[in-house]
């Protein structure tokens, strides 16, 4: 009897030690401390306006998992881990990826897709060009019908494609999706989500100074920004605040927790003792 309450505290600990450090308590908290609500799984990271539009998430079969969300004045916002499935194949391994999306509330982008030429999403049907940069032409495939993308590639963006080998970026009126073909490690997922706000910054400040500069991108008509303002602000509203681990649970009151359970165990063993040796 006393050895299975110690192996049941033993048990007890040991999973609620494992389940604080698993990938989805640790992204809970990160999500929490940069003030984003947080779902274990979402069935989209986009709204109905921008569902279909991307040429990303119309390949393949996506699951969207620990899904950050957040927004500001300028822009819709959210960080997920994505399972991919590219066939129906039991046997295929499914494609893990961390992706950032955003969706513009007052502004659009020219449709531009850049991929690594190997890439499983780089097929395209829209029109290829060259930057006529050798360190990226030699590694990406970019495909826009837009002369006006070409505005979009500043001394940070090309920067940017001539450094890091597997960035995937796609842009279509007011929405962007950005990954690097690899599930971001939870130690990295600050970096990742820091460069990726660094692009969508970048990406802002050029469509403001292509429409100060009569661009060929023509501004949103009021009519389609209050739409695609209010459909942002119902699908973050509809979003929790944060999942319960986020809210609370910290190593904390883990680590109360196990004392609590540590005690009760002291406590129940010298019950046990008592009745059961002094008494004989």
């Amino acid at each position: 009897m006393m050895w299975i309450s110690i192996l049941l505290i033993a048990a007890s600990i040991t999973g609620l030690v494992a389940s604080a450090r698993s990938r989805t308590a640790q992204l809970a908290r990160i999500a929490k401390s940069n003030g984003c609500a947080f779902d274990k799984r979402k069935d989209s990271v986009t709204t109905q306006l921008t569902a279909g539009r991307l040429e990303f998430f119309t390949l393949f079969f996506h699951q969207y998992h620990n899904v950050f969300t957040c927004s500001d004045h300028l822009s819709f916002i959210r960080v997920a881990d994505d399972i991919i499935y590219v066939d129906e194949n039991p046997k295929t391994k499914p494609i893990p990826l961390t992706i950032f999306t955003a969706e513009l509330k007052n502004k659009q982008f020219p449709l531009l897709k850049i991929a690594p030429l190997r890439s499983a999403f780089a097929p395209s049907q829209h029109a290829l060009m060259k930057t006529n940069i050798p360190a990226i032409d030699s590694r990406y495939r970019i495909h826009t019908p837009s002369p006006a993308a070409g505005l979009l590639f500043s001394p940070m963006i090309t920067g940017l494609l001539k450094t890091r080998p597997q960035i995937y970026l796609e842009l279509n009126e007011n929405a962007l999706i950005y990954h690097e073909h690899a599930l971001i490690a939870v130690e990295d997922m600050e970096a990742f989500r820091f460069r990726a706000m660094q692009i969508l910054g970048e990406l802002e400040t050029l469509l403001d100074k292509m429409e100060r500069n009569n661009g060929d991108t023509a501004p949103a008509t009021q009519d389609n920004t209050q739409l695609r303002a209010d459909a942002l602000l119902h699908s973050f509203e509809a979003a929790p605040a944060a999942a319960p681990l986020a809210k609370g649970f910290s190593f904390r009151g883990i680590w109360l927790f196990v004392l609590l359970l540590i005690f009760l165990g002291i406590s129940f063993l010298s019950w046990f003792a008592l009745r059961n040796w002094v008494g004989n």
